[in-house]
């Protein structure tokens, strides 16, 4: 779990708030790229059923709305408040834990987030949910894995925090 600090060599590692001006023009832009996007990916993938289809064309086509913001997630990303977004955070992290548990993952986490095996030491492959950085964009690793240990779960963080964490389930709740 170990995290190098980044070349401005802060402690605690955080990415960044993404821009406002850019979260208001990509909120805007939302409405007519994303569906845009999907119609054309829908007409490519009956074309491509009717010559070699593949399963995971539909997957990709399904991942559009992840990159949708919805007003609420617009108004918590350009408040910036630490407090704001821990919480979100604590909700999120307590949803997924239910369903790391069970084993059993919403519509939801499958289309917001990446839902992947993870090897246990004892030999198990349990499924994991790997995050997006836009979802825990300012928040430190230290605030990440104070909620992902209080909602018993591991939290993965490479040395790269753009490449996102990985939340699994910790040997506590599988025995």
């Amino acid at each position: 779990m170990g995290v190098t600090p980044s070349s401005n060599s802060v402690a605690d590692p955080v990415l960044p708030f993404p821009s406002r001006l850019g979260l208001l023009l990509w909120f805007m832009l939302q409405w007519v790229l994303i569906p845009v996007e999907f119609v054309a990916k829908l007409v490519w993938l009956l074309m491509v059923l009717f010559g070699d289809g593949h399963e995971d064309d539909l997957m990709r086509i399904l991942n559009a709305p992840a990159r949708f913001i919805s007003p609420g997630k617009l108004a918590l990303r350009l408040s910036r408040s630490p407090i704001k977004h821990e919480a979100s955070l604590d909700r999120e992290f307590a949803r997924l834990a239910g369903e790391i548990e069970r084993q059993q993952f919403g519509w939801r986490t499958t289309i917001y987030h990446f839902v992947i095996l993870t090897s246990m030491p004892d030999g198990a492959r349990l499924k994991g949910v790997a995050l997006h950085p836009r979802e825990f964009r300012g928040s430190p690793v230290s605030v990440l894995t104070r909620l992902a240990h209080k909602h018993l779960l591991a939290l993965d963080v490479p040395t790269d925090l753009r490449r996102g964490v990985i939340l699994r389930p910790t040997h506590r709740k599988i025995l």
